[in-house]
């Protein structure tokens, strides 16, 4: 084998390392929201939170159901600004990355906010909003556009939020997405998160 065949194979070889590697990252990328507009009305600054998410096969496609995690730390900047570092996982990887979020409006019944978030091969703009049923309950949505892999995705959400302790609440939520637009590659996920404020 020539010299340049030698050097061409490893190449090749290295970019196909470094492409499996750039998908499995971005693969973990979080897969859902779990952090609805307004939740650090009642005079607290912070939270931290822990979800799990399991994403549906998509239909034409022989794949398997995959199973990931995320957690993230919410702080408040001022009234309008919120920070978040934000982290998801899976039996094969980890990425990480940051949310930034400001409150357009926020009051007793309904907030909105808009968002931009991004970490390692990852990245993602959304509007959440919040309609308070009661003040420990809560219906959110966060319809979102950003990477899902390689391909852009849009999100579309709708999730449950019930404080169950003072600074301890339970969510619940569900979410369709259709990578790169294409009907054959839609995925429902569905999730439950804990998270806790102070």
């Amino acid at each position: 084998m020539s010299s340049r065949c030698r050097a061409l194979e490893r190449w090749t070889s290295g970019c196909w390392a470094a492409c499996g590697l750039a998908a499995s990252l971005a693969a973990c990328a979080p897969s859902q929201g779990f952090r609805p507009a307004g939740t650090l009305d009642y005079g607290r600054d912070d939270e931290i939170g822990l979800a799990i998410s399991r994403i549906g096969a998509r239909p034409y496609i022989n794949e398997t159901t995959q199973y990931v995690g995320q957690a993230w730390w919410s702080t408040r900047l001022d009234e309008r600004w919120e920070l978040s570092a934000v982290g998801a996982f899976d039996e094969g990887s980890a990425a990480g990355g940051a949310a930034l979020r400001f409150e357009i409006a926020s009051g007793r019944w309904a907030a909105l906010a808009a968002e931009a978030e991004g970490g390692l091969f990852w990245a993602a703009l959304s509007v959440p909003m919040t309609f308070r049923v009661w003040r420990r309950l809560g219906l959110y949505s966060a319809p979102r556009i950003g990477l899902w892999g390689p391909e852009v995705t849009p999100f579309l959400p709708l999730g449950v939020s019930a404080q169950i302790l003072e600074t301890l609440s339970l969510r619940a939520e569900g979410q369709v997405t259709w990578a790169d637009f294409k009907y054959y590659n839609r995925r429902v996920h569905w999730g439950l998160a804990v998270a806790h404020q102070w």
